[in-house]
């Protein structure tokens, strides 16, 4: 199984492929060891990097979110390679149209998709949250421009910047939810609970 996350990783880095960083896999292996989670939402999943981390990590079965057809193929090829196959189910698609149809609460939600729609996934993922799950949000930071300890290095940027700056003020401001920020984790995670009745 290392050997093939290994190749996992170097494919990424020569693609360019966006994976989590080595602080987020050590979070989400900790978060899935502690909260031993059975069903595990992922919108964004490329190339299956994070889904396989935590499958690792875990006895859930996961439900992949991708909009690209490209790396689907590569996903599930990584899937058969760590024998994960029975236990991963993907769904191909834009997230905002995919979603609305999901029937089916889970128990962990890590969200790694379009940065500068996470407001708008926002509203559909928290219906799918179960009252005892986490919601894991990453790249919340982006680079240090969300936080203002780096400036926003091109104008492409500020839209992100501005939806990420709104993601976290939306989480914060919901009196229901229980949310910690961990802005120099990574390129930033945030997580969320719901507030206990």
């Amino acid at each position: 199984m290392e050997k093939v996350l290994e190749e996992m990783q170097n494919y990424a880095k020569e693609k360019k492929i966006c994976i989590i960083l080595p602080e987020t896999r050590v979070f989400l292996r900790e978060l899935c060891q502690k909260t031993k989670p059975k069903k595990i939402l992922e919108v964004g999943t490329a190339i299956g990097f994070s889904a396989s981390w935590m499958l690792r990590s875990c006895d859930a079965n996961i439900t992949c979110s991708e909009a690209s057809a490209p790396n689907i193929v590569l996903a599930k090829q990584n899937f058969e390679k760590l024998g994960l196959t029975q236990r991963v189910k993907i769904v191909y698609g834009d997230c905002l149209k995919t979603l609305p149809n999901f029937d089916e609460k889970f128990d962990l939600i890590f969200l790694d998709g379009p940065k500068g729609l996470y407001p708008e996934i926002l509203k559909l993922l928290l219906p799918l949250l179960d009252e005892n799950g986490t919601l894991v949000a990453d790249n919340v930071s982006f680079r240090g421009m969300v936080t203002g300890e780096n400036q926003i290095t091109e104008k492409r940027f500020e839209k992100t910047v501005k939806a990420l700056t709104k993601f976290l003020d939306d989480l914060k401001n919901n009196s229901n939810l229980e949310v910690e920020v961990y802005e120099k984790l990574g390129d930033g995670v945030c997580t969320a609970k719901w507030r206990k009745k």
